[in-house]
């Protein structure tokens, strides 16, 4: 998600508690106010916001699938709606929620916070919730034309980005109505690890009612055809073509997390002076680019299991992608050797480090 324009409007900071007995609920300890918060620390606030959502591959937009009055979306509405005066005892719905949604004995408690305010061009209005955890460390401070160095416990919203998660609902109306439809966006510096921790599903899925959306099937085989499309059109070196077919099959089927966004490609196995024209290309092919999409190669079919080459009209050659990429099969360009002026220049060697067992 791009955030721009973002403006927050209020905030009320709930503390929700680990679990310490058995499966027992700990009421969470609710703010009574909207928080008064300096100009610079509303302005430190909005960049970890805007930070946080701005990471493509650690934030994405979510189906929301529980959307009755007692769910976060639904809550979302009332706080838009609700007077500064209502707004805290409102937003204790969002904090109860979460201490429901934290079963496990092994979720840390932290700093909730619940905030609206308005983001983008038209200043849509959103509901954004921040789980916060604790943690401790050092300041410098002078006192007394002294430096004096102190120990500070229960701090957070620190750069350390794996210690909050975040999610922000957006209206889809700048005027909010009980038929306004509700967009999505959660930051978790944990989404794309390989195994989704349990604390991210509780999260995204026992708090805010979200799931994963359903077009990961679509968008993935949109984006192996699209670079391959990009790749056969737009690069001329044979080698550099033939690496990137080989990097789009190990990027697409081999890495195993659940997310990836096509920056990350770009900047993994693309020239610099090609990552502009790639990501300009997806753009006008109507790809996302400006946030994560979800791995899903359940319907991609034979197409990641062979890597087929072709030599001129009448001559082909395929492996699987495991044996191009361990070495079983080897496929090099070398100079021809007692050819005529008229004939190609290079052949292609090709060493398959097997016998033959059938013939077709």
């Amino acid at each position: 998600m791009i955030v721009e324009n973002l403006t927050i409007n209020r905030v009320v900071m709930h503390e929700v508690f680990q679990r310490k007995d058995g499966p027992n609920l700990v009421p969470p300890a609710y703010g009574k106010e909207l928080e008064v918060l300096d100009t610079k620390a509303l302005t430190h606030f909005g960049v970890r916001i805007t930070d946080a959502l701005s990471a493509q591959s650690k934030s994405i937009e979510m189906r929301i699938v529980k959307t009755g009055e007692g769910s976060v979306v639904g809550i979302a509405r009332q706080l838009v709606l609700a007077n500064d005066k209502d707004f805290p005892a409102t937003s204790n719905q969002v904090a109860d929620g979460l201490a429901d949604a934290q079963k496990s004995r092994g979720i840390p408690g932290g700093m909730l916070l619940v905030f609206d305010g308005t983001v983008g061009s038209d200043e849509k209005p959103f509901v954004g919730v921040m789980k916060a955890e604790m943690q401790s460390g050092f300041q410098r401070r002078l006192a007394a034309s002294k430096v004096v160095t102190e120990f500070l416990e229960n701090i957070f919203l620190t750069p350390a980005t794996r210690l909050y998660k975040l999610a922000l609902f957006v209206a889809d109306d700048v005027a909010v109505t009980n038929d306004t439809r509700w967009r999505c966006f959660v930051f978790d510096a944990n989404i794309t690890a390989a195994r989704r921790e349990n604390a991210a599903v509780y999260f995204y899925d026992g708090f805010l009612g979200c799931a994963f959306p359903e077009n990961g099937k679509y968008e993935t085989a949109k984006f192996f055809d699209l670079t391959k499309e990009f790749v056969r059109d737009r690069i001329t070196d044979r080698d550099l073509r033939r690496d990137l077919g080989d990097a789009l099959f190990a990027f697409v089927k081999v890495d195993q997390a659940p997310t990836f966004t096509s920056q990350q490609f770009g900047d993994a196995y693309l020239p610099p002076e090609l990552r502009d024209p790639f990501n300009k290309f997806l753009e006008s092919k109507k790809f996302p680019t400006d946030r994560a999409v979800i791995r899903d190669v359940s319907e991609m079919g034979g197409r990641l299991k062979r890597r087929k080459y072709k030599f001129g009209p009448d001559i082909e050659f395929s492996a699987s992608p495991e044996a191009i990429r361990n070495g079983t099969a080897i496929i090099e360009e070398v100079p021809a050797a007692d050819v005529a002026e008229t004939e190609v220049k290079t052949w292609t060697r090709i060493t398959i480090r097997r016998p033959v067992i059938e013939q077709l």
